[in-house]
């Protein structure tokens, strides 16, 4: 690669870190689901794989990266760096009205590759060529997000009304390192990493027809870290066929796949305020009375994220067409944040399906024939539903535009579109999202040049 080009690629690299800096602490959802728990958790497929549903446990390609299932890895053949943002438009209602929403935010930042270089490889002797491939990934990734206010009045039985008002925000994140070890057709790999974040939540009760009284403010913000790790295995089995007396490959493969860990445990930073206050007998109305009921700074508390498993089978023929379906499920109900000992979320699952049809690949007449089309659907119970079922369900769409150089192996833009909806008996949040993502890939990382 020409120093111009390098020098081009860090800084867009540079400004891609700078955005994502600044764009994930800035506000991104008001959901009120995200008052529970650590908030709406942030789909971890990228843009390339949101249009199948979000298909990710026996899912692999040799140009696009594939986080969920770290054995995916070894199957890759360049060097890709991803990038992707989305844009989301929400419609909230119940039993009051409904509302509409817009949001958008960078969705993550990977970098992964091939060990060994795949033009070394492919000059290598057919009968010394190493089963053995070993893919290596780095990624910066949002885990969940918090942003929410809700404000409801209540009558009680003395005919008392009651304001409520329920505030919130933050998020958490992720920083892994993954590898990946291929053995001809079997590959297993680990995700090892750091979970990260700050979130912050507030409520105030006030009671509107008694005549100076106090009104409850309380508040909780916690900070959390956490080391966090999940493995994956997956096996692809390619098929072949007799031509002319010979057995080759052709071109068909079917993957199975398998991800999950056992929970982790974090660490909690909060504090914790409740205070009851009146500014009608104070002095100030800029320092009202306020009578604390607990003020506790910077306690250090252990709580517990849960386990999952995902497993999935894929089939494909390559540069052609794909297909597959999947499974998760959580465990949420081992799920233990101190600082919230009271709350309780139920055991998640979820299931997808998806497919993707490319026209013809090596086309030279025609772009939309090279183009690949995607769709999928989506169904799954949330942890969140408590006494009652809190469902997500959607249909996803997507496009994967190649970018063609001469001199370079195919780089990406890729469209997916998302429409679902989150609800229970009483909230519906019903969006649209979409999201954009860029892989460049390049073919020029750890090449041993010979000379003659």
């Amino acid at each position: 690669m020409s120093n111009y080009r390098s020098r081009k690629l860090w800084i867009f690299v540079c400004l891609l870190i700078g955005i994502t800096t600044y764009s994930f602490a800035q506000p991104k959802i008001n959901s009120p689901f995200s008052r529970i728990g650590l908030g709406n958790l942030v789909n971890p497929a990228f843009s390339h794989a949101r249009g199948m549903g979000s298909l990710g446990a026996a899912y692999n390609d040799a140009f696009h990266i594939n986080t969920i299932n770290p054995a995916s890895y070894a199957f890759l053949g360049l060097t890709s760096f991803d990038v992707g943002l989305n844009v989301q438009r929400t419609i909230l209602s119940g039993t009051e009205g409904s509302q509409t929403l817009y949001t958008g935010n960078l969705d993550y930042i990977s970098l992964a590759f091939p060990t060994k270089n795949p033009k070394n490889r492919a000059a290598t002797p057919n009968e010394l060529k190493s089963p053995w491939h070993w893919g290596m990934n780095f990624s910066f990734l949002p885990f969940s997000d918090v942003g929410y206010r809700i404000v409801s009045q209540d009558v009680t039985s003395a005919q008392d009304t009651v304001n409520f008002q329920f505030e919130g925000s933050g998020g958490t994140f992720k920083v892994h390192w993954g590898n990946a070890v291929r053995y001809k057709n079997f590959s297993a790999g680990l995700n090892f990493g750091y979970l990260f974040g700050k979130i912050s939540n507030d409520q105030v009760i006030q009671y509107e027809n008694l005549e100076s009284a106090y009104f409850n403010d309380f508040s909780d913000e916690f900070s959390i870290g956490s080391i966090i790790w999940n493995f994956g295995v997956q096996y692809r089995h390619s098929f072949s066929e007799m031509k002319n007396g010979v057995k080759k490959l052709n071109g068909k493969l079917l993957t199975f796949g398998a991800y999950g860990n056992s929970g982790n445990n974090i660490n909690f930073d909060a504090s914790v305020l409740k205070e009851r206050v009146n500014a009608i007998y104070s002095a100030s109305t800029i320092n009202p009375i306020r009578d604390t009921i607990v003020n506790t700074q910077n306690s250090e508390l252990t709580g517990r994220l849960p386990g999952e498993f995902g497993v999935g089978i894929y089939y494909e023929r390559v540069n052609k067409a794909g297909a597959g379906l999947d499974f998760k499920t959580t465990a949420w109900s081992n799920y233990e944040n101190p600082v919230r000992p009271l709350e309780r979320l139920t055991n998640s699952w979820r299931i997808a399906a998806g497919g993707n049809i490319t026209p013809d690949f090596n086309s030279i007449s025609s772009f939309w024939k090279r183009i690949n089309y995607q769709a999928g659907l989506y169904y799954g119970k949330d942890p969140r539903g408590f006494d009652k079922s809190l469902t997500e369900l959607g249909v996803t769409f997507g496009v994967r535009l190649p970018v063609i150089s001469r001199q370079r192996p195919p780089s990406f833009i890729n469209f997916a579109l998302e429409i679902g909806q989150l609800s229970n008996d009483t909230i519906k949040e019903t969006y649209g999202r979409i999201t954009v993502g860029f892989t460049l890939n390049n073919n020029d990382w750890f090449l041993k040049r010979k000379f003659y």
